[in-house]
């Protein structure tokens, strides 16, 4: 818990993951939106899929190059738990 920082961003931060999902993951947008860097939401990602959240798929290619370097879209594994984030009550 001692990497996640300021825990109400953070829970921003997965309202508007779970807000995404099946999309293509773009950093630099979350970070914007949140107002936080690119490097804190990667670590908060890597948090999430280590807790078994959420998972990346990377895009299929024959290229194996190319699955490489595309962009991997953003999935959550217990969908209850996205929607339940999206739609609690906020805290003020």
């Amino acid at each position: 818990m001692s990497q996640i920082g300021n825990l109400h961003t953070f829970e921003k931060f997965v309202r508007l993951i779970a807000s995404r999902i099946g999309q293509l993951v773009n950093y630099n947008s979350i970070a914007n939106d949140l107002g936080v860097s690119q490097p804190t939401i990667r670590k908060w990602i890597s948090i999430l899929e280590a807790s078994y959240i959420v998972f990346l798929l990377p895009p299929f290619f024959k290229n194996i190059g190319k699955r490489l370097i595309k962009t991997p879209k953003i999935y959550f594994y217990d969908t209850g738990l996205a929607s339940y984030s999206l739609y609690k009550k906020q805290i003020p």
